[in-house]
C-alpha cells in the first residue's frame, strides 16, 4: 500500500508543477474575488448558495497545501518505521 500511496502523491505533486495547475488557480483565485462581494446577493436562497459556493473554492484553493502537508507526515512516518 505504502507504494500505491508514494505514487498517489508523486502524481500530485508533479500536477501542482504544472502550468495548468498554476492557472487553474489563478482562474479559482479569481472567481473567488468577485463571489466574495456579498452586495450583489438578492436574498437568502443565493447566499447559502454563494456560501457552498466559497466553501468549494476555497477547499480547492487549499488542496496544494493540505495534499503537501499530508506528503511530509506520510515520508515522516515512512522514516519513522
Amino acid at each position: 500500500m505504502d507504494k500505491e500511496l508514494q505514487r498517489y502523491y508523486e502524481n500530485l505533486l508533479d500536477l501542482f508543477t504544472r502550468d495548468g495547475w498554476k492557472q487553474f488557480i489563478e482562474d479559482i483565485s479569481d472567481n473567488k474575488e468577485i463571489l466574495d462581494d456579498i452586495t450583489t446577493i438578492p436574498d437568502e436562497k443565493q447566499f447559502w448558495f454563494r456560501r457552498g459556493q466559497l466553501e468549494a473554492i476555497n477547499r480547492i484553493l487549499s488542496y496544494e497545501s493540505t495534499i503537501k502537508d499530508s506528503y511530509e507526515d506520510f515520508e515522516r512516518d515512512l522514516q519513522d518505521a
